[in-house]
């Protein structure tokens, strides 16, 4: 059985070259010698000497691709599917170096036409998978994302992508259930906890009574523990936290809500460490501040937050939630007066803090009074 399949393997490799010519054989060769060099000089000599054909245009295309020459590259390949339609490993290629590039448009019309060609290709899918998650297209991202897996079933990276689009649907729990299949296929990738992250604290699982129902903050550590030590990562970590803590002042668990707020500075300054520019971290460094009653240093931490970003409505907020706090009522109002001047319409999130919150009218007036009492 051996020798057989030894000379079918042969047989075919003879059919290939009887049918091309000498000058494409050796280009051929010198390919999978990674003489790229040589393998371009043949292919061209080929086409020059014997005229246009589609196999000696897709494969000076794949020269240029592994030479890193992509305008040439895309341009032998489309020279090869125009003079065969059905050159699907043109198409395909064509597809990924769009992809990479980023022209998803382009990628988009390529790679389908590979998958008409070839309904097996699992890199086909995948990249196609992919780009409707770009184009925030959930649906057709899932659709794509599944046919892959049922052509090479258990790539963890599918289910990394899957757990994506379920999120874009706002399926949470469907998300959950796709990532924590790509950590089962894949322990250690710190990306696959960071997005599972996401997943529960898109849940809002910091609002769970139960704390071994609170997992974004573990998966949040892990990511980090495997090697995510991005700002991103750390200020995610930290709005957790922050979270964790608003719920257990809602609760009535004042200890538990301060440990929380503590843990959660340490992330936020961390995220500082990491980019100076993090607006946002210095805005919830200034509410984690605030909560621990520290309002000289809230206070501080909002007035950078603002210098960074001066036209953020809910900053402002903040800083006059700081100085009503403390009592200088004249500087509250004229922080608020510029939340309104910003958004007329301006509405604090209710949901996001432990305490009720007021309507920025209604702050305004309170601020007047208080000024006029003084």
């Amino acid at each position: 059985m051996l020798k057989k399949v030894s000379w079918l393997v042969i047989g075919l490799q003879y059919l290939l070259f009887a049918q091309t010519s000498n000058l494409f054989n050796a280009g051929y060769e010198e390919y999978f010698r990674n003489n790229l060099d040589g393998a371009e000089e043949a292919f061209k000599k080929a086409i020059e000497q014997e005229g246009d054909v589609a196999l000696y245009h897709l494969y000076l295309g794949k020269t240029y691709h592994r030479k890193g020459d992509e305008d040439k590259a895309k341009k032998s390949l489309l020279e090869a599917v125009r003079l065969d339609g059905k050159e699907k490993r043109a198409y395909l290629l064509l597809g990924e170096i769009y992809f990479v590039e980023e022209s998803f448009k382009e990628a988009e019309v390529y790679l389908k036409r590979a998958v008409e060609l070839e309904p097996n290709s699992f890199d086909a899918y995948f990249k196609l998978g992919q780009i409707y998650l770009k184009f925030q297209e959930p649906d057709k991202a899932i659709y794509h994302l599944m046919k892959a897996d049922e052509i090479e079933k258990d790539a963890s990276w599918v289910f990394f992508y899957l757990g994506q689009a379920y999120l874009g649907k706002e399926d949470k729990t469907s998300a959950i259930g796709a990532f924590n299949r790509a950590i089962m296929l894949e322990s250690n990738n710190p990306l696959f906890y960071y997005w599972r992250g996401n997943s529960y604290f898109s849940s809002a699982d910091y609002n769970s009574p139960n704390d071994n129902d609170f997992h974004s903050a573990d998966d949040y550590r892990m990511s980090i523990e495997f090697g995510l030590s991005t700002a991103a990562c750390y200020f995610m970590y930290g709005n957790t936290l922050l979270n964790r803590g608003f719920y257990h002042l809602k609760t009535d668990r004042q200890n538990g809500a301060l440990d929380y707020f503590e843990t959660a500075l340490v992330k936020y300054k961390k995220v500082l460490s990491l980019d100076p520019s993090a607006s946002n971290a210095y805005n919830n460094i200034g509410l984690t501040y605030y909560y621990l009653d520290r309002l000289d240093e809230a206070v501080t931490s909002y007035k950078k937050a603002i210098e960074l970003e001066p036209t953020i409505a809910f900053f402002h907020d903040n800083l006059g939630d700081a100085y009503y706090k403390k009592s200088a009522f004249d500087k509250a109002l004229s922080e608020w007066s510029l939340v309104y001047e910003l958004d007329p319409n301006y509405v604090t999130d209710g949901g996001y803090f432990p305490l009720p919150q007021k309507g920025i009218k209604e702050k305004i007036r309170e601020a007047k009074r208080r000024c006029q009492q003084d």
